[in-house]
């Protein structure tokens, strides 16, 4: 049915010492998928077939799209359930107002969206919109066909109240600082309890909502479409220090989007049934199941060979050679743009020169080369940059691979070697455990002592942000843009924001904010410079590899779209125009 994908070259290089390290390293195999998770409903009789679309489906493009799985025997249609291996976090262990920067295009609907290349805004909510000439007002004009999943109409006051709600202290949303909500004027006030709303966002009509800021932000736009919309009158009443206990934060909540929350069952499995009057059109599908607590390709992948599950995760190495093989599998996506890193926790680090040494202990092409495969992943040339963008300075130092020297600045910064390191990663795949036994051995042979941790994702947010329990973790993404500068600032240290690593510098964070609100892009550029040198020799984190991310999926699950941004948790995209071949 599928058009299938040209394998990725392979060529792998068995170095011995990598190899050693990898055996050490693995972990037993999980339990099969049907000793580890409950089984959920059987799926229903599907309705009526949509009408075919006139015309093909799809065009030439999107046959050399890595990033689409594209069925060309089969035109869209209507019916049928797709079990994924995956899930929110809002439903293990958080709620979906703790999560309501991810961008989740399965329940909710946002102001706007990227586009498939991640460089433009196209419409969501806004159909359109008007930035006043000095960059300080942003009207929204906002469709009047979107409903929410009771049937209700959303309006200009639903963005005005979700604003709000996420800003709000008592809230203890987190996302408060990682949206760019506190350019917005008035939210000191409001958040402080001088006023009883954000004064910047004003409500003109059912669908024209305006938004002043206190000063120009050349992020504001870009930032405000990774906001979820929450409905006012759901809430009505439930103070803002209630709502993350409120049933309709979690288990009953409504949004906007084409799928709904149906049944949920803790630790087991949620469904999302398909929307009936979702402003794009009804969804193909009339189901998604989604599958709690498979979180290493050992729990899910046997279940995706057998046809039990239709979507699966993340593969890399010999499990993306073993899906390759299989003639009703295929793999969707494209490299990571930004890096796989590690993140040190700038409170334990008070020289830099450790850090540094830790990088230069690290032979990421040997890694890349032994372990990952031809194709498969990139070293990345500096520690918190993305080595082809334009906003890097180009003199920028790169870190080599160089024991003698990483041995030499531990010295020099007086390094007791007698203690010991806690490395801990939310990564659990054969290949992820390698890849981080394999540092672990490169900075043994310095002389440090590493002990690793892998978790699963809840356990690693409560070490890694709410207990500060670590001294290097191993994570996504990196910073890809300089957009994302503000996360790593000192004021978003957490539990304000995401500032886990605790990285400080009050030099960044004045150029930081000042290169958001300069104007000219030639100056701008500039101090992006200047930031990406000073972040490069403090190590705000150490950038390792750029991966190639590839999702595992039956080829029968047509249109399936996996889009990978930093800036968006949830990748795939376009769900509503998922269907089945068969």
């Amino acid at each position: 049915m599928s058009i299938r994908r040209k394998r990725l070259p392979i060529v792998w290089w068995l170095v011995a010492l990598l190899l050693t390290m990898a055996v050490t390293a693995c972990a037993q195999p999980a339990a099969p998928v049907s000793e580890t998770v409950a089984t959920p409903p059987a799926e229903e009789a599907s309705g009526d077939e949509a009408a075919a679309p006139a015309g093909d489906w799809y065009t030439a493009e999107l046959l050399e799209a890595s990033w689409i799985n594209v069925c060309t025997d089969v035109a869209p249609k209507q019916g049928g359930t797709v079990t994924l291996a995956q899930t929110d976090l809002a439903m293990q262990g958080q709620n979906w107002i703790v999560r309501a920067s991810t961008n989740d295009e399965f329940i909710f609907s946002q102001l706007t969206d990227l586009d498939m290349s991640g460089q433009n805004i196209i419409p969501d909510v806004a159909e359109s919109w008007e930035i006043s000439e000095d960059g300080l007002t942003f009207t929204y004009f906002l469709r009047d066909d979107v409903l929410w999943h009771d049937g209700e109409p959303l309006t200009a006051a639903d963005v005005k109240w979700t604003i709000e709600m996420l800003y709000h202290p008592d809230t203890g949303a987190g996302v408060r600082t990682v949206l760019p909500l506190f350019a917005i004027a008035g939210t000191d006030e409001f958040a402080a309890g001088d006023a009883d709303e954000i004064t910047g966002v004003q409500v003109i009509d059912d669908t024209t909502v305006e938004i002043t800021l206190n000063e120009s932000r050349a992020d504001f736009f870009y930032g405000m479409g990774g906001m979820n919309l929450f409905p006012q009158h759901v809430f009505e009443g439930i103070p803002f220090a209630e709502i993350q206990e409120s049933p309709y934060a979690l288990d009953e909540v409504v949004g906007s989007g084409p799928f709904m929350l149906g049944e949920y069952e803790p630790d087991q499995f949620y469904i999302l049934e398909a929307f009936e009057d979702y402003y794009k059109g009804r969804p193909y599908l009339d189901r998604l199941i989604f599958r709690i607590g498979l979180d290493s390709v050992a729990s899910w992948l046997p279940g995706l060979e057998a046809g039990e599950i239709q979507v699966g995760n993340m593969v890399n190495g010999p499990d993306l050679l073993r899906v390759e093989s299989d003639e009703n599998l295929t793999v969707v996506g494209a490299p990571l743009p930004g890096a796989m890193s590690i993140w040190p926790n700038h409170d334990n680090f008070p020289d830099k020169r450790v850090l540094q040494a830790l990088i230069h202990a690290i032979d990421r092409e040997a890694i890349v080369q032994g372990l990952y495969g031809d194709g498969q992943a990139l070293v990345y040339d500096y520690t918190a940059v993305d080595p082809i963008a334009a906003w890097i300075d180009p003199n920028v130092p790169q870190y080599t691979y160089d024991p003698e020297l990483a041995q030499q600045l531990l010295e020099e910064a007086g390094w007791d070697f007698t203690g010991e390191l806690q490395f801990v990663t939310y990564y659990q795949s054969e290949l992820d455990r390698r890849v981080v036994a394999a540092m672990q051995q490169f900075w043994n042979d310095i002389g440090l002592t590493v002990n690793v941790e892998h978790m699963d994702g809840p356990t690693f947010v409560t070490r890694f942000y709410e207990e500060h329990d670590f001294d290097l973790a191993y994570g996504c993404c990196g910073v890809a843009t300089p957009f994302e500068y503000p996360r790593y600032t000192c004021g978003n240290m957490f539990p304000a924001g995401f500032n886990g690593s605790r990285y400080c510098n009050a030099e960044v964070d004045e150029m930081v904010m000042q290169s958001l609100i300069e104007p000219d892009p030639d100056t701008r550029q500039q101090m992006w410079h200047e930031l990406s040198l000073i972040t490069n020799e403090e190590v705000l984190h150490m950038t390792m590899f750029q991966q190639d991310r590839r999702h595992a999926i039956n080829k029968n699950v047509c249109n399936y779209q996996f889009r990978q941004w930093t800036n968006i948790i949830w990748p795939e995209t376009n769900p509503h125009t998922w269907y089945l071949a068969d």
